[in-house]
């Protein structure tokens, strides 16, 4: 399906997704692009060059609060139509991957905590 200018333009801020700032930057990206492309293209070449847009500006995974917002951007993503669900299913996966790796309250990873209590045992 291809997304149409009047589903460009019902992509404001009064959607209350856009209160994340991430998923508002996310959309921002994919509506600009969309609009750049199809001024001198078809919907179609619009669409899939505001899907790459939109991906190129989710959020680094490299902490905490940017793999929650990162899910909240594919997850809007998948409602635009700019990630497929095959796709979102492999982003969330990439998110829950690196979230496992971020302390928890202030304790190191549990691989961290393994190599320092390994290094006080090998010390004479």
């Amino acid at each position: 399906m291809y997304i149409s200018l009047s589903t460009v333009d019902a992509v404001e801020a009064s959607i209350p997704a856009m209160a994340n700032s991430a998923v508002a930057h996310c959309c921002q990206a994919w509506k600009n692009a969309y609009r750049r492309e199809f001024e001198s293209t078809s919907e179609l070449s619009a669409s899939r060059v505001a899907a790459e847009a939109y991906r190129a500006a989710l959020p680094p995974l490299t902490s905490r609060e940017n793999c929650r917002d990162f899910v909240a951007c594919v997850a809007q993503g998948v409602l635009l139509e700019a990630i497929n669900e095959k796709e979102s299913t492999k982003l969330i996966y990439a998110a829950q991957t690196a979230l496992s790796l971020f302390a928890k309250d202030g304790e190191p990873p549990k691989s961290a905590a393994k190599t320092r209590s390994a290094n006080r045992r090998s010390k004479p």
